[in-house]
């Protein structure tokens, strides 16, 4: 069985492939073993790029949290950090709305455990949702992707939107 840190020295590695990442990073009073950063931009212009038509910009934040296992309440801080702290400060960068041409972020949370939830976390875990729009999308929308991965049994556990992570974060770990 691989240790905690060696997975999420694998998990960072194959992340930092696409990702910015920040060790030791700091949001809202919670500690992170890492923060992730991705964005993407799409244009459409007319012969030059300063005849640009439309611009869309796509981001990813995700935070790497180290905990023993995870119960209801981390899943209650977990939301208000996204809330209060990620979209405010990682998305709306302390404005009222995000950047323009802004379309959507999703704001990842990875928990990495030793044990397995209780199973009426596991079935909150995956009904977890949160979005929220900015003037009617024409600023974008946020939307949470929740993801757990329990070492001591290999298995990995994500809200709806986020399901496509399991595979991946099963796979890092061999």
């Amino acid at each position: 069985m691989i240790d905690k840190d060696g997975y999420i020295e694998k998990l960072l590695q194959e992340y930092s492939k696409s990702f910015d990442i920040t060790r030791d990073y700091e949001i809202g009073g919670v500690k992170a073993r890492a923060y992730g950063y991705f964005s993407t931009i799409s244009e459409k212009y007319v012969i030059s790029p300063k005849a640009n038509l439309w611009s869309i910009h796509g981001f990813e934040h995700i935070l790497f949290l180290d905990k023993e296992t995870v119960t209801l309440s981390d899943l209650d801080e977990a939301r208000s950090l996204m809330e209060e702290h990620m979209a405010p400060e990682l998305v709306c960068k302390g404005n009222k709305y995000p950047e323009k041409d802004h379309m959507y972020s999703y704001l990842t949370i990875a928990y990495i455990c030793d044990k397995t939830p209780d199973q009426e976390t596991l079935n909150a875990l995956k009904k977890f949702k949160y979005e929220k729009n900015y003037l009617m999308t024409i600023r974008g929308h946020v939307e949470a992707h929740m993801v757990l991965m329990d070492l001591s049994t290999g298995k990995a556990y994500a809200n709806r939107v986020a399901k496509h992570l399991s595979d991946f974060y099963m796979k890092v770990r061999g």
